[in-house]
């Protein structure tokens, strides 16, 4: 029964593997083995590579005698990695899993039940940490001599940490299923979570190399502070180094949570795995009064509540506000040295500065394209917003006009501290900030454009139109493309009619750009959404 239910949850994982969504069916034995071998591809020599290289760059702390600091750091980032790999398929796996119910009714044992989930938890931390300890542990062998010590660590270290992340991701996977059940906005808060990381992942990757010299460099310093300070930082470097009193303590403690935290589960696994969200209680108020909305504002609502509930929407067709935004205030704050270096990058071209700075501006606007996909958003409930009295124009009219609001608040306050940073004059700030709007005006109109021209209503996962789409691609680089040549066309042509002269062209052919594409929208865009 284990076997059946273990094979279940893996199957559950790797749905996609075995399963095409698009087309409702099984997906061929080539299919699957190509799969699973761009996977094994992945996560092997890419992640294992990335880990393997930061290995060989701690290596030379090996061989002055500080093998265990080598193994403490890579053992506990080996923990995080399969925590933070495991423990989103403990919460969705274990605690709040669609089948739980179903499971429960069924005339099969709670004991099976808990443990083919736990299984299933093991084996994703057990790859997810693997891919760390393992490239690890080869550079350690290749660069000490093999002996029985090192041996052993090498083969108990691993067993004891995939152990532990189990222990961490039941544990960390409770409180996210608690925490999840109580949220009211998940969608901002994986949002949220998802720029976070980001910004961990980029911070990390720039300081990586520095951090690392300095570090080989000052082994001995902060090896003897760890020590010092963080004894048991320096009993899991000397157990992965095979010393048998450290990794017999380590072994200990590992099972003792792991059994604790077992212990804890099966007494309280039917009331997690059928907890709920809590409901609230809404008391009707006769004769209230509900708000009403012109047929504008309420597909343009309609429009926001859609952005606003996909994490995928929100990060994919939305992030440039949160970059124009984070410009803007760096600007403001570093505007002394942002203006000498455009200064004296652009010393033999005046006004250039000015000019390629909007373009700046205008390309990263061109990042929040939330108009390319929302046609092809629409997917099967496309009969609902068809069925409402509601003219065709003012649906269309709604996507562009979200994109519009979303982009031109962030894209006026960055153009704002670009002319207080640089000090262009009055004329030539107003200049920057009329093309700045004219843009913005401009890209939504053409994201809509290119969303209405072959979109994908037969999508099964969101993230088909929003990412992957040709609508979506033709949007931000096109949209890259206009930007680019509002720069660069100024370093061919712009000298000879000067800054206001040249931008006040720009705005002149995006703002007839823009007529013409509100024009097609209006006429051809409204019989090719009406003909869907």
């Amino acid at each position: 029964m284990i076997k059946v239910l273990l094979r279940k949850q893996l199957t559950e994982i790797f749905k996609s593997y075995f399963f095409d969504m698009k087309k409702n069916k099984a997906r061929s034995k080539a299919s699957i083995i190509l799969y699973f071998a761009l996977f094994a591809v992945i996560m092997v020599c890419v992640m294992g590579g990335m880990f393997g290289a930061l290995s060989y760059a701690l290596s030379p702390i090996i061989t002055i005698g500080f093998g265990w600091l080598y193994y403490a750091i890579l053992s506990l980032l080996s923990v995080f990695f399969g925590v933070f790999g495991g423990v989103f398929s403990t919460y969705s796996g274990l605690y709040l899993a669609k089948d739980n119910d179903l499971l429960l009714s069924m005339p099969v044992p709670v004991r099976a039940i808990m443990v083919s989930r736990l299984l299933g938890v093991y084996l994703m931390g057990l790859m997810y940490s693997a891919v760390v300890i393992v490239p690890a542990i080869i550079v350690y062998f290749i660069t000490v001599p093999v002996s029985v010590a090192n041996i052993s660590g090498a083969v108990l270290m691993p067993v004891g940490i995939s152990l532990f992340v189990l222990a961490l991701s039941c544990i960390f996977g409770y409180f996210v299923a608690k925490i999840s059940l109580k949220l009211k906005n998940k969608s901002f808060v994986t949002v949220l979570i998802s720029l976070a990381l980001i910004a961990v992942y980029y911070f990390a990757y720039f300081k990586a190399t520095s951090f690392i010299k300095e570090f080989v460099e000052n082994a001995a310093l902060y090896g003897g502070e760890v020590k010092k300070h963080a004894y048991a930082v320096y009993i899991i470097g000397k157990a992965g180094e095979g010393d048998i009193l450290s990794l017999s303590a380590v072994l200990a403690v590992v099972i003792l949570c792991l059994v604790l935290t077992l212990y804890i589960i099966s007494r309280s696994f039917i009331k997690i795995a059928t907890s709920s969200a809590a409901v609230k209680k809404i008391k009707y108020v006769q004769n209230g009064v509900g708000k009403s909305h012109s047929p504008f504002g309420a597909v343009l609502l309609k429009e926001l509540r859609r952005f606003t509930s996909s994490p995928n929407y929100m990060l994919n067709c939305g992030l440039g506000i949160l970059f124009l935004s984070a410009l803007g205030v760096f600007i403001l704050i570093k505007g002394g040295s942002v203006r000498d270096v455009l200064s004296a990058q652009f010393s033999g071209f005046e006004g250039a500065a000015y000019v390629c700075a909007c373009a700046g501006i205008c390309l990263i606007a061109s990042m929040n394209d939330v108009a390319a996909p929302s046609v092809s958003l629409e997917g099967k409930t496309l009969w609902q917003i068809r069925s409402l009295p509601v003219p065709t124009r003012l649906v269309l009219k709604s996507k562009f006009a979200l994109q519009v609001y979303i982009n031109i608040l962030p894209s006026l306050f960055c153009a704002g501290c670009v002319a207080v940073a640089l000090r262009p004059g009055i004329l030539i700030s107003v200049l920057m900030i009329a093309l700045t709007v004219s843009y913005v005006i401009f890209h939504a109109l053409f994201s809509l454009y290119c969303g209405l021209h072959k979109p994908n209503l037969n999508w099964m996962n969101e993230i088909v139109p929003i990412k992957q789409g040709l609508s979506v691609m033709f949007a931000i680089f096109g949209g890259w493309g206009c930007a680019v040549a509002i720069g660069a066309l100024y370093f061919l042509i712009g000298k000879f009619l000067g800054v206001e002269v040249y931008m006040a062209i720009f705005i002149l052919i995006t703002s007839l750009l823009s007529v013409l594409l509100y024009k097609w929208i209006n006429n051809k865009g409204v019989k090719i959404f009406e003909a869907l």
